[in-house]
């Protein structure tokens, strides 16, 4: 069946019922289908006259509750005049345009957002009092021991089950605990389950101690491995850059026809000098401030550029020969994973969270990756940077993804990861959209245009690591300067584990589809034989919100995987559906388990306390900016959903399925109450990812 042809969905007889792949399923009228807009069936649309009702409605709302007082400013000019109706009615123009520009400022990604200050309890009880442990402080700790005062001010609980008292037999958080009345029996003493402690230990990884923060920032961590790596480096490009200098001066003493300098040798060492520090300020400056027409020209000449791919065995020389007694390997073997046809759940900034990736592992994930890490941030020892690589026991393929356009910075982060962490892959960023990365770090301009940085920071990881590295990119910076094709052929060249590709520029983010067909020329470029070390593999990705959709990308544009991101976000169960090759129609109290799941493993992750729980509801409603522009696959004419389709508002098939298609941020809140109780007054919320590829239409 063609790619875009039309698929009737079945009518789902139960909200569980899962509908047939669309291989399956019975040919019979084909729908209409109107492109940008989601095909859904007739019965479930609301009329519009009833949403532009409820618009109507919340925008008169809107403008009273932002006029305030201002509204009876009038009432005392009873008399008034033309003039003056004149005058208030060019203030109220100004004041609807201003009121509109500043509405449309604060429409963009993350602009003016509001930043949520951290709720605590109104008596702040000692942490180690609250485990029922001694203080060493005593009088002088700034928090309080007195468990009565704080009991008596702290809120009521939120229910009756403590997840962490019931997995581990014990609950860190005490006294803090949200869910208290779980493991405190009539005399206010905290229980504990010796047996149960005894078995079960914490599933999650890389939890590093307090140590190897303050070692980093005393700049007492052991960098042995990649200091004599850099130092390896520095001798190279010294020796080059002599070389260079000696065959400028002897075409320029051959062109003056004297076979001798007439320089002095304190000539010769100052242009030395100055020959090597430009060099170097010209290499590894990069400039936040630079043109967009530079750029384009700059990325023009990349294109262009005749790329000479270096042999895989010219590499492998190449990593030998830097290699030194200083620099050896392990004397285990370098760890190999075999990445082709594994389903890959993309690093997502924020909401690719340890919680969001354990809900994705139980639908069937194969690989995951940690949210993406400032390499300079872990270097400095960042407990916030660090907490990225954690990792949970279920994650049997795991890898962390790391940022950074300096050599040295990016070399030794992957030291101290291979030191301290377990990892099974590390994954190098070359194409991250984000505006602060971008501009601040000058990925792209720095390391894109450079082949011998990009070549030393590659070479560089590689040589202190002892798991493979991976590199994620896109097609281009701007839209119509692609460079996909030459980068495939660098990566390979420079011994990727594997590259995976967005089929989108920087320039475009998510306003238009990935372009599928650049993917696939990529993947026609020589990246060795598949099976043999030589071989890199390619993965795509961009709008995949199907089974269907990735087995078309397989087998049409002849990729060895696909990563998944956004997809993931609004449908997990898609791992699944790719597993058992179908368009699953699962049900409004099935996705409500899997977010009490989530929350669950929030609490476990962030803590049952005031603020574990308060951090757990703001998680839960950053992925809930994205569940809900899911559509029910029982509510749809054409399968499968494209992901940047506009929704017609509609119906679900009951309450709570209605409830979970809202865009509304206010009943995302009432979903989280209905699992963690009631959200503060004091609690906002402004969701970090806005769609600007989808609406709500109506």
């Amino acid at each position: 069946m063609a790619e875009n042809q039309a698929v009737p969905a079945a009518e789902a007889a139960a909200p569980t019922a899962t509908i047939a792949a669309p291989s399956e399923t019975k040919e019979t009228a084909t729908p209409t289908y109107h492109k940008g807009i989601a095909p859904i069936k007739a019965q479930y649309l609301v009329p519009k006259a009833e949403v532009k009702k409820e618009e109507t409605l919340a925008h008169l709302s809107e403008a009273v509750e932002a006029q305030g007082d201002e509204g009876r400013t009038g009432d005392d000019n009873h008399g008034g005049n033309d003039a003056n109706d004149a005058n208030d009615s060019n203030k109220r123009d100004r004041k609807d345009k201003h009121v509109k520009n500043k509405r449309k400022k604060r429409g963009g990604q993350n602009q003016d957002r509001v930043v949520t200050r951290r709720i605590e309890d109104e008596v702040q009880l000692c942490f180690k009092v609250a485990k029922g442990a001694e203080c060493e402080n005593g009088e002088s700790c700034k928090f309080t021991h007195d468990i009565k005062k704080y009991l008596e001010a702290k809120d009521k609980d939120i229910g009756d089950r403590c997840v962490n008292f019931e997995k581990f037999g014990e609950c860190h958080y005490g006294y803090k605990c949200r869910y208290l009345g779980a493991h405190m029996d009539a005399d206010g003493r905290l229980i504990k389950d010796e047996e149960k402690m005894a078995k079960v230990g914490s599933e999650t990884m890389n939890v590093f101690p307090h140590q190897l923060t303050i070692d980093l920032r005393s700049y007492k961590f052991d960098f042995s491995r990649s200091e004599a790596y850099l130092k390896k480096m520095a001798d190279e490009q010294a020796e080059a850059a002599e070389a260079r200098k000696m065959e400028e001066q002897a075409k320029k003493d051959k062109a003056m026809g004297n076979g001798a300098s007439e320089q002095s040798p304190a000539q010769d060492v100052s242009m030395e000098n100055q020959d090597v520090t430009m060099e170097n300020v010209a290499e590894e400056s990069s400039t936040a401030e630079t043109s967009v027409a530079k750029d384009e020209k700059d990325l023009s000449e990349l294109e262009n550029r005749d790329v000479k791919k270096p042999r895989a065995a010219t590499v492998q020389e190449e990593v030998t020969h830097s290699d030194t007694p200083d620099v050896r390997l392990r004397p285990c073997e370098k760890k190999k994973i075999d990445f082709r046809g594994k389903t890959y759940l993309a690093p997502l900034t924020t909401v690719g969270n340890l919680p969001f990736r354990r809900i994705c592992k139980e639908y069937g994930v194969d690989i995951t990756c940690g949210e993406m890490a400032m390499a300079a941030n872990l270097v400095q020892g960042q407990k916030a940077e660090l907490a990225l690589l954690r990792r949970h026991k279920s994650e049997d393929i795991f890898g962390v993804q790391l940022t950074g356009n300096k050599v040295d910075v990016v070399v030794r982060a992957c030291d101290m990861i291979n030191q301290q962490a377990t990892v099974d892959f590390v994954d190098l960023n070359m194409g991250c959209p984000i505006d602060l990365v971008f501009n601040a770090v000058r990925l792209w301009k720095g390391l894109l245009q450079s082949q011998g940085k990009m070549k030393r920071m590659i070479t560089g990881m590689k040589s202190v690591l002892d798991v493979p590295v991976t590199v994620k990119f896109r097609m281009a910076i701007y839209d119509k300067k692609p460079i996909g094709t030459n980068l495939t052929n660098i990566y390979h060249g420079l011994g990727a584990a594997l590259g995976t590709l967005h089929g989108r520029s920087r320039q475009q983010r998510y306003t238009k589809l990935a372009d599928w067909d650049y993917i696939s020329q990529c993947a026609a470029q020589d990246r060795g034989i598949p099976g043999t070390d030589s071989y890199m593999p390619l993965f795509g990705n961009g709008d995949i919100l199907g089974s269907s959709d990735y087995y078309s990308h397989l087998d049409q544009h002849k990729v060895d995987g696909c990563m998944i991101g956004r997809g993931a976000l609004m449908k997990p169960w898609i791992f699944e559906e790719i597993k058992t090759n179908r368009d699953w129609d699962i049900s409004s109290g099935e996705r409500f388990d899997m977010l009490k799941r989530f929350c669950d493993y929030g609490l476990e992750h962030w803590g049952s306390d005031t603020q574990g729980v308060n951090q757990t509801r703001r998680f839960l409603l950053e992925w809930q900016s994205f569940l809900h522009r899911y559509v029910p696959a029982g509510l749809l004419e054409v399968l499968p959903q494209k992901i940047n389709d506009r929704p017609p508002a509609f119906v679900g098939r009951n309450d709570l399925e209605t409830l979970m298609a809202s865009p509304s941020v206010t009943d995302w809140i009432k979903i989280s109450d209905m699992i963690l109780g009631p959200a503060p007054e004091a609690f906002r919320f402004d969701p970090k990812h806005k769609a600007n590829s989808t609406t709500v239409e109506g």
